[in-house]
């Protein structure tokens, strides 16, 4: 692993990232089949215990993600099928109807079983399911509020260990821990700041039971560590 070697203030950092999310904005590299992949393997290890929630989505740009999340792991089936049908990619995943995916949203300031929210560092990506915040700054009261905690946006972590164990803080004990992160040939640069990522590195930021992983997953990579109880 290896991080940007010119130094970058808090502010010049919150900057760079808004201007890049401003630019990346309609992107989302979160697709419904891998959702629905990543819940089949979490769903095995819970022994026919059904996921809860609530999940956490960071650095989550328009939103769709936590769209996805929410209807992939709590949503009925047949309203999940119908997205799939509507999903397309082009640079990223978006959706041909955009408004069946965003019925139902969760509400920030009431987080409870079943609700999915998001972490995003643009204020353009404001919703009432978004904190508008620094995903290396999360509110001392998430302290293990989630089940589940998803990120493809590590590389964009100003310092990785202080993003990690944010992520992990956040987590509940026995919770999950889905990262997409780029490999080990991507290079860091001023706004992907960590680059050269192995499952090494990613087992040294995360300590947990590694359950899955993907070296051409969904976003790069894709990893799932389960924290221990």
């Amino acid at each position: 692993m290896q991080t940007f070697t010119e130094k970058q203030t808090r502010q010049e950092y919150w900057d760079i990232q808004i201007q890049y999310s401003r630019l990346k904005f309609a992107f989302c590299k979160v697709s419904i089949p891998c959702v629905k992949h990543w819940k089949r393997i979490i769903t095995r290890c819970q022994k026919g215990s059904a996921i809860k929630g609530p999940i956490l989505c960071l650095a989550t740009r328009n939103g769709r993600e936590i769209d996805v999340f929410r209807n992939v792991f709590f949503g009925h089936p047949m309203r999940v099928a119908f997205m799939g049908l509507l999903e397309q990619h082009k640079n990223a995943f978006s959706s041909r109807w955009r408004f069946l995916e965003t019925i139902n949203k969760s509400n920030i300031n009431n987080i409870k079983e079943g609700s999915v929210v998001g972490v995003e560092i643009n204020p353009d990506g404001r919703r009432q399911d978004v904190l508008i915040a620094s995903f290396d700054e999360l509110p001392a009261e998430w302290g293990g509020k989630f089940q589940v905690v998803y990120s493809n946006s590590l590389d964009h972590a100003q310092d990785p260990y202080r993003a990690s164990q944010e992520w992990f803080r956040v987590l509940q004990p026995g919770g999950y821990l889905i990262l997409g992160s780029p490999g080990e040939n991507i290079n860091p640069s001023k706004v992907d700041i960590v680059g050269n990522i192995g499952l090494a590195d990613i087992q040294e930021l995360f300590p947990g039971e590694l359950l899955y992983h993907n070296k051409y997953g969904n976003a790069f990579q894709d990893t799932i560590i389960r924290k221990r109880k």
